[in-house]
């Protein structure tokens, strides 16, 4: 048997590991988050969830505008070391500050003018002025954590955030007093101790009120104009993901939306495994030549594509019974969106791959167009088949968005790297060979521990 030429072979002995402890991170952040949903959409009802989505992601949309790419900003200087870390963490909070005046005077003038009701009402309305600020110091305080290499630090944080919440809303069913009111303040609350936590991490000592009260104008200049590039399109796939579900409530019904809610947070489990591929990658891409990087990015993707399609598959065998068991039998209705949507987050899947490719060659403006024909594609589907086709409808247009995404990526993937669209989506016979050498690996190590246990 010839031995995995290089090409086949991952990128360093290292590779695996990382992916697998990034891989495990994230089970348990986005468990807490599946957690949470299983408890509120048996605690609020189909209706219920949808009206707590829709408060969620006017308030995540909000705040990706509302944080001005200031936490990208973050990552970027404090990795190049261009200015003090005290100088960026006081233009942070004077940007939150500025955000939480403006949000509340905002809230204040639609309630006079409309009343006080923006998906939710009543005293559900007036949570937008303690989540979004929230929202926003979460972005802004962990890009500090994110721009110093600390993702120890960061996973804390993202599974302090979750773990309130999931607590919270726990606590609150098990007494009988979860309702759409208590599950945004177990939301939004989880954020302010996520913020006071981050900002522990990060050491308030160096902040001065002096800096806060009047930042540096030049450096907050320079984290906004940095940082503004890439969240617009930030901003774009996080419409590209959601959109569909503010036009589900407008043309469906808000129990649409927690149907479809509980169909897209099981499809998007499968996104565990390129996200944690992803995550690894793209720094040791960067960090490679060119042609090193050429050589092992279609390996890995074929194969993050094989093993999300597989993941796929399974997930589909057991989710109508897991939507009956964890859910109740309120969201059946979430099975067939769900497999509808499978193509295309499978689709996605490869995309990350080849996406972190383009991003270490300095092609990330590629990224940024792919998300874009996806945006577009998602809003001329969701417009056509929501109103005829509903839920369905949505879940038909995001697979197809996610396609047209990819096919994107491949295209301009091929004209960087020279490479092939077969080699880099196509199962060769060699792959078979690599996981044999990775399994046989693991029980070899298997072995060894027992051994020394023994």
């Amino acid at each position: 048997m010839q031995p995995l030429s290089e090409a086949e072979r991952p990128p360093d002995a290292g590779f695996l590991s990382n992916v697998r402890l990034v891989f495990l991170s994230q089970i348990a952040i986005y468990g807490l988050a599946f957690g949470l949903r299983a408890v509120l959409a048996r605690g609020l009802g189909d209706s219920g969830l949808g009206t707590y989505s829709l408060f969620f992601l006017a308030v995540v949309v909000a705040g990706g505008v509302a944080n001005l790419g200031v936490g990208l900003g973050n990552i970027y200087f404090l990795n190049k070391d261009t200015f003090r870390r005290e100088i960026l963490l006081s233009g942070s909070i004077s940007v939150l500050l500025t955000t939480a005046v403006a949000a509340w005077l905002v809230l204040i003038a639609w309630a006079l003018v409309f009343g006080p009701d923006i998906f939710v009402s009543g005293r559900s309305y007036w949570l937008y002025a303690l989540a979004l600020p929230a929202v926003v110091g979460y972005v802004l305080f962990t890009s500090f954590l994110h721009g110093s290499s600390r993702f120890a630090a960061l996973s804390a944080i993202a599974v302090l955030q979750g773990g309130a919440a999931m607590v919270a809303a726990g606590l609150l069913y098990a007494f009988g007093r979860l309702d759409v009111f208590w599950a945004l303040v177990a939301w939004s609350g989880s954020f302010v101790i996520a913020d006071f936590g981050a900002l522990a991490l990060i050491g308030p000592s160096g902040i001065k009120i002096s800096h806060v009260l009047r930042p540096d104008w030049a450096v907050l200049k320079e984290q906004i104009r940095y940082g503004a590039q890439g969240q617009i399109a930030n901003l774009a796939q996080l419409f590209n993901y959601r959109l569909d579900q503010f036009l589900v409530a407008a043309f469906v019904s808000r129990a649409g939306v927690g149907h479809y809610n509980v169909a897209v947070g099981l499809g998007e489990s499968v996104w565990w495994i390129s996200s944690a591929v992803a995550l690894v990658l793209m720094p040791r891409l960067t960090g490679m030549d060119q042609e090193r990087a050429r050589e092992v990015t279609p390996a890995i993707c074929r194969n993050t594509l094989a093993v999300s399609a597989v993941g796929a598959i399974v997930l589909i065998a057991v989710s109508k019974l897991a939507i009956r068991i964890l859910f109740g039998s309120e969201f059946n209705a979430s099975f067939t969106p769900l497999v509808l949507l499978m193509p295309g987050i499978v689709a996605a899947s490869a995309n990350r791959v080849l996406g972190s490719y383009l991003f270490s060659q300095g092609r990330i403006i590629y990224n940024t167009y792919a998300t874009f024909i996806a945006l577009g594609v998602t809003l001329a589907l969701d417009i056509v088949l929501i109103p005829t086709l509903e839920v369905n409808g949505a879940a038909i247009a995001s697979s197809v968005a996610y396609t047209a995404a990819l096919i994107a990526t491949v295209y301009w993937y091929r004209g960087v790297s020279g490479g092939s669209a077969a080699g880099a989506l196509l199962p060769r016979p060699a792959d078979i060979r690599l996981y044999t050498d990775i399994l046989q690996r693991l029980l070899n190590r298997s072995r060894r521990a027992e051994n020394e246990a023994a």
